[in-house]
């Protein structure tokens, strides 16, 4: 039912407005909706199961009994309409007065922004607090997929008041990391990547992509516009993608990422065209074999940073010959077989090896075969029975300044622990079974 502009019913005397007054009309039919149901029995009521031949029937005074019960129905269907249109009006102002304590909160809220220490801190101190609020971005497969990201800083921040807003959106750093994805609903999605990625102005970026098969194009036309920026990618590539367009043309590309649970035929050969720019690459789900270490040998003398697995000891020492620069090498040896005997090999400037697994028994035949005068950390997996007597002639050979030696539980004993801080006193032994989450 409509009401009229000063709130009252049509054909009725019910009033919805000011609050006071629909307060008391709906009271009003409250109370009357208390009122006692009148007795509605006649002497015809029990007609239907009573010996109809000894019932006198006087239809005018049954005539009388339907006009009076048209009546009460009148009356009865007027109160629920009232009753209704009340619901309705109460309905719609429970409503407006949601909304209007939401206000006074944000208004309230912003007030007491005034007096606090928050509001008066510098913006620069801001910004510092902003960045901590980020995700976690060091492993890209925890990072936030839209439309998460709008529950994650810093969008979150941009909406908790206006001074904050114009701060997180005046800092690039602060949009210069985003995970990506082929969303189904593209066109919004894209809308909102696009807006985050203007928000960097020129800064380096820092990318994750999910590449499915015809993924790549629409990706590759979204970031165009950015790819002088491209600074860091990690793409984990799909079945039938032709993820190789991701990284091709990125003249500030500096790590790369490569997640893939196949071999992609072209990688070397794109891989190989990347810029001189890189520092970093990573080579995930896939072994590296000895003819794609070759054609990938263009780019290996520039790295510093390389994490990947290959198939035997072999392949290890002609990566580390391959890479003169190396300064941190994650690996990771199958159990392809020795096809030669592992002739010695110096590299001058690891500082880093992390082993993620190793098979068989080469974990001793690589440490006899290898010197790093300048190692200072070794990150080594469990090995049964533990290579002591190798790794302390290669840590004597080598005279390196090792600070930290990692391995998992079990792998080593006090004595021999011992033994390695005897030879190198400032080094610090570590048994940890969650020994991998230092090869991150």
């Amino acid at each position: 039912m409509q009401t009229n502009i000063e709130g009252k019913i049509p054909n009725s005397n019910v009033s919805l407005s000011p609050d006071s007054d629909l307060i008391a009309a709906l009271q009003n039919i409250l109370a009357r909706s208390r009122m006692i149901i009148p007795d509605l029995e006649t002497p015809y009521s029990k007609l239907p199961s009573a010996n109809h031949s000894n019932i006198k029937r006087d239809d005018s005074s049954i005539s009388a009994v339907i006009t009076e019960r048209q009546q009460q129905l009148d009356a009865v269907s007027h109160e629920i309409s009232d009753l209704e249109t009340i619901m309705d009006s109460v309905k719609n102002h429970h409503q407006q007065l949601v909304e209007k304590k939401e206000k006074i909160i944000q208004s309230m809220n912003f007030h007491k922004g005034l007096v606090s220490v928050l509001w008066r801190l510098p913006t620069e101190v801001l910004a510092q607090i902003f960045h901590h609020c980020l995700p976690d971005f060091r492993r890209w497969e925890h990072a936030y997929s839209w439309p998460c990201l709008k529950r994650e800083a810093p969008m979150v921040l941009t909406r908790v008041c206006r001074r904050w807003r114009d701060v997180v959106v005046g800092i690039p750093s602060l949009w210069c990391k985003l995970y990506l994805r082929k969303h189904r609903k593209w066109e919004q999605a894209a809308f909102c990547y696009n807006l985050w990625l203007k928000r960097s102005r020129g800064f380096p970026l820092s990318l994750a992509l999910n590449c499915y098969e015809n993924d790549a194009t629409t990706l590759r036309s979204l970031l165009q516009p950015y790819t002088n920026q491209i600074s860091s990618l990690y793409i984990e590539c799909f079945q039938g993608a032709n993820a190789e367009r991701m990284w091709k043309d990125l003249p500030a590309l500096q790590e790369l990422t490569i997640r893939a649970n196949r071999k992609l035929p072209a990688a070397p050969q794109t891989v190989s065209r990347l810029p001189f720019t890189l520092r970093n690459l990573k080579l995930v789900g896939q072994f590296v074999g000895p003819k794609r270490l070759s054609s990938l040998n263009p780019i290996f003398a520039q790295l510093t940073n390389i994490e990947l697995a290959v198939h035997q000891p072999n392949a290890l020492l002609h990566l580390l010959q391959l890479s003169p620069n190396l300064s941190s090498l994650t690996i990771g040896i199958g159990p392809g077989l020795l096809r030669r005997a592992l002739q010695p090999f110096t590299h001058v400037k690891l500082q880093s090896l992390r082993i993620a697994y190793v098979y068989d028994c080469t974990l001793p035949k690589l440490f006899n075969a290898l010197s790093l005068p300048n190692l200072r950390m070794l990150v080594a997996p469990d090995s049964r029975p533990w290579p002591h007597e190798e790794l302390k002639a290669l840590l004597a050979r080598s005279n390196c300044p090792l600070e930290s030696l990692i391995s998992g539980n079990g792998a080593t004993t006090d004595e021999q622990r011992a033994e390695y801080i005897a030879l190198i006193p400032s080094l610090e032994v570590v048994v940890d079974p969650k020994y991998r989450d230092y090869l991150l």
